[in-house]
């Protein structure tokens, strides 16, 4: 029996009340890592914020700068980040430090991407400082700027080392190459994307109904066992099954030791579902896809933020909840008395008893002898 427990027995015995406070958030695990997705979420696209009343005020591709402002006329300044795909994006300032107040209260920040390789590696210095960079549909981890090893071997005989140079996705042999290759011989009309691309390939269908239709079906018909998919940004993604974002999020979860009621998921997509489901808190600054606004609907826990689809605002006021919920939570545990305390406190109540000392209790009455 712990002291803590030993002690709620012992005083009542005596004559004397405990009283404990049980403040609402001492019920709420600790915040101890954060895992969030990229583009939607971290970063947005004009084409996607000015839907929602937020517009590009100013955008300075050559210093990477950018200015947006919000329906209400607030302005905040951004960092522009480069994209293969779709062009640049922005991340606001505010971001970058309300991660950083995350960081300070010891809570651990991950960004879990599909980019690519060449992608993350670029974008790496504009983005906020990282304990943990995944990209590549969660096939590529690096911890401290470090390339994790351990988490790539377990599937390496689906897709390959990942530190071999680039080469060709004619010339790769594992089963992921053969099946970029099958599908690119068996359906012409796709476009085919393994350009630095080392743990996954990327497939997009033109926006053409009957190519995607056609897509599915071979996906159903011909997909190679030890090989999942998911789609993001309107492209289908084809991964390890060992590998994605869910499993990514869980080996990290094990090396930092935390668990996953202890974990905050920011996302946006589709391919993020995996992910989330790995996390005990969510967070959501915009609903991209179909399949997350269904899910939402269903996760009455799941915060989708006010300003929804508001780019740089929405991820900020999400944000702004964790640093808040990751401090109160701090101050709860902090709070909390240590065993040690406590078996000190048993000591005083102890020479009370023996009458050694004398414990003011205010008002009531003394242990009656």
């Amino acid at each position: 029996m712990g002291p803590s427990r030993l002690l709620a027995l012992l005083l009542p015995a005596l004559g004397y009340s405990l009283v404990v406070s049980h403040p609402q958030s001492s019920t709420m695990p600790r915040l101890r890592a954060v895992f969030s997705d990229v583009d939607g979420t971290l970063v947005h696209y004009a084409k996607d914020f000015e839907e929602h009343g937020v517009r590009l005020v100013s955008s300075d591709e050559r210093a990477l700068t950018a200015v947006v402002e919000g329906p209400g006329g607030d302005r905040r300044n951004c960092r522009l980040l480069p994209s293969s795909t779709l062009g640049p994006a922005c991340i606001s300032e505010r971001t970058i430090e309300l991660v950083e107040e995350l960081r300070a209260v010891g809570v651990k920040f991950c960004v879990v991407t599909a980019a690519r390789k060449s992608t993350m590696l670029r974008r790496w210095d504009l983005l906020p400082t990282c304990d943990a960079h995944v990209c590549e549909g969660g096939s590529r981890i690096y911890i401290d700027g470090v390339p994790d090893t351990d988490f790539a071997n377990r599937f390496v005989d689906v897709c390959g080392p990942m530190d071999r140079k680039l080469e060709g996705a004619d010339a790769r042999p594992e089963p992921l190459w053969q099946f970029y290759r099958r599908l690119g011989e068996e359906m012409p009309e796709l476009g085919m994307d393994a350009d630095s691309y080392y743990g996954m390939f990327r497939v997009g269908t033109k926006g053409d109904a009957t190519i995607e239709s056609a897509l599915r079906d071979k996906i159903e018909s011909s997909l190679p066992s030890g090989i999942s998919w998911s789609t993001n940004l309107g492209k289908y993604d084809f991964y390890p099954s060992a590998a994605g974002k869910g499993n990514a999020v869980k080996y990290l979860q094990e090396r930092f030791g935390v668990q996953q009621s202890e974990t905050a998921c920011l996302f946006d997509d589709d391919n993020d579902l995996p992910m989330a489901e790995q996390c005990g808190i969510h967070m959501l600054p915009g609903l991209t896809s179909e399949s997350v606004k269904e899910a939402a609907a269903r996760q009455p826990s799941w915060k989708v933020a006010k300003t929804a689809g508001q780019g740089v605002f929405a991820i900020e006021e999400c944000l702004e909840a964790l640093v808040e919920r990751a401090k109160l939570g701090n101050k709860v545990e902090a709070a909390q008395p240590s065993d040690d305390d406590v078996e000190a406190l048993m000591r005083e109540v102890q020479d009370a008893t023996f009458g050694q000392a004398q414990i003011v209790k205010g008002k009531g009455e003394g242990p009656r002898n």
